[in-house]
């Protein structure tokens, strides 16, 4: 039975700890994105409850009717201000 020994230097050591911490940075999301985010952002189901309408219909007035939207890693959020100024808009529109 042989056992390996290892002896690294201090120079190693915190070279190792600086390359793991800087992949674990890049693995967190930047913060620039989520400062560029409006704070009121909500899931595409609690904008369907806060419209009152349908999933489908509010993944129809997204792709057809220019609902505003922000797309994040594939998922759909809305703005609740957006979507209470679309609102204002289509029922001006409407009448």
């Amino acid at each position: 039975m042989s056992t390996l020994l290892y002896s690294h230097s201090k120079g190693d050591l915190e070279k190792a700890v600086e390359i793991i911490l800087s992949k674990a940075n890049n693995l967190i999301i930047p913060q620039k994105q989520t400062e560029e985010q409006p704070e009121d952002l909500i899931s595409q189901k609690e904008a369907s409850k806060f419209l009152h309408i349908s999933i489908p219909t509010i993944i129809d007035w997204r792709k057809n009717k220019n609902l505003p939207y922000y797309n994040f890693s594939g998922r759909y959020y809305y703005s609740r201000s957006e979507l209470l100024e679309y609102g204002r808009n289509r029922n001006s529109r409407v009448k």
